[in-house]
């Protein structure tokens, strides 16, 4: 409210002109009531009097009221106004810098206008001048271009002629290389087949010869394995017999035993002739009693004889056991 009224300053002078006018009023009112007060009526007077105070109070504050509204009205209308007058001040300052703008804007798209025409002007008369110059120029390359195109074809039919001319000594030159290698070639191709005859010659003797020794060794690798065969086949039946005369050695002929069949014996043996285990295979009309006569001289030839060779040890043996 306040600083409505600061804005506003004749709003301000006429609110206190109506505050004034009021408290006079109010005074002028309790003057008459003093004097009233003062001239001793009965009680109806002062009732009368009383009703005529309010009454004027209360016009008083009407007015007051009326006053307050009508001022708050104008202020209202004042700042109405202020308002409008701003925005109009504000858009008519838009207006003309936009007028500004568009002048400033209408003077530079001259300007540029103007510059772009003077520089196509330039540019213009500066491809005059190139077109000019280039077209010249070309007419300058063009005559220099034909006298070096004679002079190129001068020296190319010069060099032509001496090409030519080299060409025809080296072919001379080549034919004679050809010449001489063709020779030095039958000469080496007929020293190469001498030589290659010769190698083959050597080679079919040494094939010959290792032929004649693979020959001669297989024969005596055959003799040699037939040799240690017997010698094996030998040591094996002095093996087998040796074995059979120890058993037979140790053998006891069981009493009451008329008839003396044959039976094979199959022996299990271990390192060093060690027995490990006694069985019979065909024994035919043979007792227990003399079965267990030839276990037991088995067992009785332990440690069983060696071989003559390690390699004739048989961990399992077999034999006919015939004692007589």
């Amino acid at each position: 409210m306040l600083s409505e009224l600061r804005n506003h300053p004749g709003a301000l002078l006429i609110s206190l002109a109506l505050h004034a006018l009021v408290i006079g009023l109010m005074v002028i009112n309790l003057s008459s009531v003093d004097k009233l007060q003062d001239t001793k009526v009965g009680p109806v007077a002062k009732t009368v009097q009383a009703e005529v105070i309010d009454q004027q109070q209360l016009d008083a504050k009407e007015k007051q009221k009326q006053l307050e509204e009508k001022r708050k009205r104008e202020a209202e209308k004042k700042r109405k106004d202020l308002e409008a007058k701003k925005l109009a001040d504000k858009k008519k300052k838009e207006a003309e810098k936009k007028r500004k703008a568009e002048d400033k804007k209408k003077a530079e798209l001259k300007r540029k206008k103007e510059a772009e025409q003077k520089r196509k002007q330039e540019a213009e008369r500066k491809a005059t001048e190139k077109r000019e110059a280039e077209e010249k120029r070309k007419a300058e390359e063009k005559r220099k271009a034909e006298e070096q195109r004679k002079a190129d074809a001068a020296k190319a039919a010069e060099e032509k002629r001496k090409a030519e001319e080299a060409r025809l000594a080296e072919e001379k030159r080549k034919a004679e290389e050809a010449r001489i290698a063709e020779e030095k070639r039958k000469v080496e191709e007929a020293k190469r087949q001498e030589e290659e005859r010769k190698r083959k010659e050597a080679e079919e003797r040494r094939l010959a010869e290792e032929e004649q020794k693979r020959k001669e060794a297989e024969l005596k690798a055959k003799l040699l394995a037939e040799e240690n065969q017997r010698r094996l086949n030998s040591l094996q039946e002095a093996y087998k017999l040796a074995i059979f005369q120890k058993v037979r050695r140790n053998w006891i002929k069981p009493s009451g035993s008329e008839k003396i069949p044959e039976c094979w014996v199959r022996v299990l043996q271990g390192p060093g002739g060690i027995i490990l285990d006694v069985t019979f295979g065909t024994c035919k009309g043979s007792t227990a009693t003399y079965r267990a006569s030839i276990e037991n001289a088995v067992y009785k030839a332990e440690p069983l004889p060696k071989p003559g060779d390690p390699s004739l040890f048989e961990r399992e043996l077999n034999f006919n056991f015939r004692p007589e």
